[in-house]
């Protein structure tokens, strides 16, 4: 027997569609309604609830950003971000240039709790970095910036994540856009490759509507070379199988914040990048516990050698009266 959908938005009611969309490398998650009536406005917040009867559970919390009246059919469409918006928002900009917003001999991710609690984020949860900026001399000025740039500038510097969850709480993580082994040796590196048991949730046959599965080398980068205060640099480089033998693809990392560590936010990222993107999209019958950033798991028949642990780069919840579906990326 088919299960009845359901589907709640706070201040909607006469609901014909939603669609949570949320991903690794996306500022905010993104919610968009279409509704029949509303009694909410501009700055309200929201939370989407999905599912089916008996089984449902929130999938977004955030802020109304756009409302559209629709005529004749007599719909609104709402946009809703995701708590992040208000570091999005949040620009720095000091009323003196010569007073800014500053700290210095800090560690990175009391530096980033910092500039995102001006913005009004306080839900503040992180991996130890051990990594500490603007010693000596320097000091770390945060003007003519928005808060979320700032923020996820450190994050890019460290090879870090920042985002958002669906409670809206802020994670400073070291969470790489892939399946970690645990080995790295980087602060914060878990295990997600040690089988079935480490999976949110496995996926077979009977669930998967479409499937996907390609590899290239567009986002591998085998040098990387690291600008910091004056006199500060570093590089990182490796061979790459994948391509000429003795060619480059570079990424640089410049910040005068950095008085330290150089050569480890190089290797860092060396690590990160210095490797092929495998990518599978799946569409799926809908699932209100699937999130972004988790690790799930094939376990199909559709293409050969790809039923491993995959990470959910990209994930949607897409929900109509027609039914509820997941779309997704997933990366390794």
């Amino acid at each position: 027997m088919a299960s009845t959908i359901y589907g709640d938005v706070t201040g909607m009611t006469d609901l014909i569609s939603v669609e949570v969309s949320n991903a690794h490398n996306s500022s905010t998650s993104t919610a968009m309604i279409t509704c029949r009536d509303i009694s909410v406005d501009l700055g309200d917040e929201i939370s989407v609830d999905l599912g089916y009867v008996g089984n449902h559970q929130e999938v977004f919390t955030g802020y109304v950003k756009q409302v559209e009246r629709k005529t004749p059919d007599g719909t609104y469409s709402v946009t809703a971000k995701d708590k992040m918006v208000r570091a999005l928002d949040y620009y720095f900009a000091s009323s003196n240039p010569d007073t800014p917003f500053s700290r210095s001999n800090i560690l990175a991710e009391d530096l980033v709790r910092d500039v995102l609690a001006v913005a009004g984020l306080t839900s503040f949860v992180h991996d130890n970095t051990y990594f500490t900026f603007a010693t000596g001399e320097v000091n770390a000025d945060v003007n003519l910036v928005s808060a979320y740039d700032y923020a996820n500038g450190i994050a890019d510097l460290l090879a870090y994540h920042l985002y958002c969850d669906y409670n809206g709480t802020v994670h400073f993580i070291n969470r790489k856009p892939y399946p970690m082994t645990g080995d790295s040796g980087q602060p914060g590196d878990t295990n997600d490759e040690t089988g079935v048991g480490d999976a949110s949730h496995t996926f077979t046959d009977d669930e998967i509507l479409g499937i996907r599965y390609k590899y290239d080398e567009r986002d591998l980068r085998n040098r990387v070379v690291v600008y910091g205060a004056e006199g500060i640099f570093a590089e990182a480089s490796a061979s790459s199988p994948y391509l000429p033998s003795g060619f480059y693809k570079t990424s640089v990392l410049s910040s005068y914040i950095i008085t330290g560590n150089a050569q480890d936010i190089a290797d860092y990222n060396l690590d990160m990048f210095n490797r092929l993107t495998y990518e599978t999209e799946i569409e799926t019958i809908g699932n209100p516990n699937l999130q972004a950033r988790q690790i799930l798991r094939l376990n199909q028949t559709f293409i050969d050698g790809i039923n491993v642990n995959w990470y959910a780069y990209a994930l949607d919840h897409r929900w109509s009266r027609a039914g509820y579906i997941n779309t997704m990326v997933l990366r390794r």
